[in-house]
């Protein structure tokens, strides 16, 4: 969900809490997934920081596997896909869709169109009984993925783009420290500076579990977050929860 998708004015800001690491994500290689010969391998049994996954969809070799991922779809995927009206919201749909059931089926030993997803009371896919969870974001020409063996984990990216309304979200979302450090930096500078808060607040409500009207919930600790070192052009977080 983009930030101009946001919560109603009655949302109460939730605490905020970014380590300096980034975090680089992994680029995904059809070559290896599709012939079988990717080292998926078993992560650690509490690996401190989600595995991260990311695929451009302009990529000629993500254009040539598009194909093969369409196949792995369920029938309830392939309404999904055909829902999208947009080409660019297809190719998005398609390529996160068919190339998680790849990973999973890597990491999981099994049939990648084997499993069927169950979907979250905040449209977040899981797979029951499976302790391995996931999410995924998708904003222009990236899609990323987060990984953990045990614990909840979000992910959120966005192309960086003008968001002229940023100041009214910004108040009624962020956390009072985010706003404060946006508001004090050169104007030309605050765009982006929403954006990547933007970012680390949705990757903490995933990684609950949560929509934008979680703002409100203040269950358990706060999650670990981290920025993500990604392509010139975007920002993106990830959490675990």
């Amino acid at each position: 969900m983009g930030p101009s998708e946001s919560a109603g004015a009655g949302a109460a800001p939730c605490q905020s809490r970014a380590p300096d690491q980034q975090l680089e994500p992994s680029w995904w290689r059809p070559d290896e997934v599709l012939t079988g010969t990717a080292q998926a391998g078993r992560e650690p049994s509490e690996p401190p920081a989600p595995r991260l996954v990311l695929i451009n969809r302009q990529q000629p070799e993500v254009r040539r596997a598009m194909a093969a991922v369409a196949g792995l779809l369920d029938s309830g995927e392939i309404r999904q896909l055909e829902k999208q009206r947009r080409q660019e919201d297809r190719e998005r749909f398609l390529v996160g869709r068919g190339v998680l059931r790849l990973v999973l089926g890597a990491w999981l030993g099994l049939d990648p169109a084997s499993f069927t997803f169950r979907i979250g009371p905040y449209g977040k896919p899981e797979l029951a009984g499976v302790g391995l969870r996931f999410n995924v974001s998708h904003s222009g020409d990236l899609i990323l993925m987060g990984f953990h063996p045990s614990r909840d984990v979000g992910v959120d990216v966005e192309q960086l783009r003008p968001v002229p309304e940023w100041e009214g979200i910004a108040r009624r979302c962020l956390p009072q420290g985010d706003w404060e450090a946006i508001r004090a930096l050169p104007e030309g500078q605050r765009g982006d500076a929403f954006l990547a808060a933007w970012c680390r607040l949705e990757a903490r409500l995933k990684a609950r579990g949560l929509g934008l009207f979680g703002l409100e919930a203040s269950v358990g600790p706060d999650p670990e977050v981290w920025p993500l070192a990604l392509p010139r052009g975007y920002v993106g977080a990830a959490a675990l929860a």
